[in-house]
C-alpha cells in the first residue's frame, strides 16, 4: 500500500509539472526533461509512468474533455434564466481556464491538435451549441431581441474565449475571468457595464503556471 501511495502521488506531481509545461509550451514545444525537473524526478522516472510526451498528454486531454462536457451541462440544465446562464456560462469556463492548470493545458492541448489538423477544436463546437440553444431559449422568454444573432454570438464568445487566452502574458491569468466576462457581458446587453461577480461566481486568485 504505501508502494502504491508513493506511485500515485508521482503520477499526480508529475501530472502537475506536465501541465505547466504544455500550458506554457504546448505539444510541439514541450520538454519532458523539463516537467522532470519541475517535478523533482529524473526523466526516467518520468517514463516509467508515461512511455511518451503523446502518452502524458492524453492523460491531461482526456479528463479535461469530460470536464468540458460536465461543465456546459451543468450550466444547460442548472435553474437560472438563460440570460443568467449565459452570463454563467462565460463565468465557470474563465474561473476553470483561470484557476486549474490541467483544465487549462487540456485546452491548450485539445486546440493546438485542432489547428494542427486543420479543423475548429470540438471545444468550440460545444461552445457555439451551447451558446444557440441558451439564446434561443432567451428569445422564447422575452430576454434577447431577435438582433442578438445565436450563431454570431457563439462565434464572439468563442473569439473572446480564444483571443483573451493567448493574448493574456504567462502568469498574468488572474485577469483572464474579468477581461472575458465583462466583454460577453457587454456584447449580451447592448455595452451595457456588467454587474459585479457574486461571491460564488468569484475566481480564487491566479495560481502560477
Amino acid at each position: 500500500m504505501i508502494k502504491q501511495d508513493r506511485a500515485r502521488r508521482t503520477h499526480e506531481l508529475l501530472l502537475d509539472a506536465a501541465a505547466g509545461e504544455f500550458a506554457r509550451h504546448g505539444y510541439m514545444g514541450a520538454n519532458l526533461q523539463r516537467v522532470a525537473q519541475e517535478a523533482h524526478m529524473t526523466k526516467g522516472a518520468l517514463y516509467a509512468h508515461f512511455a511518451s510526451k503523446r502518452l502524458l498528454a492524453m492523460a491531461l486531454t482526456g479528463p479535461f474533455e469530460r470536464a468540458w462536457q460536465e461543465l456546459l451541462t451543468q450550466v444547460e440544465q442548472g435553474p437560472a434564466t438563460p440570460m443568467e446562464k449565459l452570463r454563467l456560462l462565460a463565468v465557470r469556463l474563465a474561473e476553470r481556464l483561470q484557476t486549474d492548470l490541467r483544465f487549462r493545458a487540456g485546452f491548450h492541448l485539445c486546440s493546438e491538435a485542432a489547428r494542427t489538423h486543420g479543423r475548429l477544436p470540438r471545444v468550440a463546437q460545444d461552445l457555439c451549441g451551447t451558446v444557440a440553444t441558451l439564446m434561443a431559449q432567451a428569445r422564447r422568454h422575452g430576454q434577447l431581441t431577435d438582433h442578438h444573432d445565436p450563431e454570431r454570438m457563439g462565434k464572439l464568445l468563442l473569439a473572446l474565449m480564444f483571443g483573451v487566452y493567448y493574448s493574456t502574458p504567462e502568469c498574468r491569468m488572474d485577469r483572464f475571468s474579468e477581461l472575458l466576462c465583462t466583454a460577453w457581458w457587454q456584447a449580451l446587453n447592448d455595452g451595457q457595464p456588467a454587474p459585479p461577480l457574486r461571491q460564488q461566481e468569484a475566481p480564487e486568485p491566479c495560481r502560477q503556471a
